[in-house]
């Protein structure tokens, strides 16, 4: 039962960050469109957070993929 409790909390994991991801987009498109003059510098924090994240991502679905499941 531990095995299926971490894979339903990376999950959760997933599902989170995946929001918090979508939101911050959101909000940056708002911005753009308010101050169009912060397009390079919003647009440019986007990318570098949406970059970090992918990357957290990568390694926590690495470190997980090898887990096995015993039902």
């Amino acid at each position: 039962m531990q095995q299926i409790e971490i894979v339903s909390r990376f999950m959760k994991n997933i599902v989170w960050v995946l929001a918090m991801e979508g939101i911050l987009a959101i909000v940056v498109g708002v911005l753009v469109i308010i101050y169009p003059d912060l397009l390079g510098i919003l647009v440019g924090t986007l990318t570098v957070i949406a970059g970090i994240t992918s990357l957290v991502l990568a390694i926590k679905v690495d470190k997980y993929s090898k887990l096995k499941i015993d039902l």
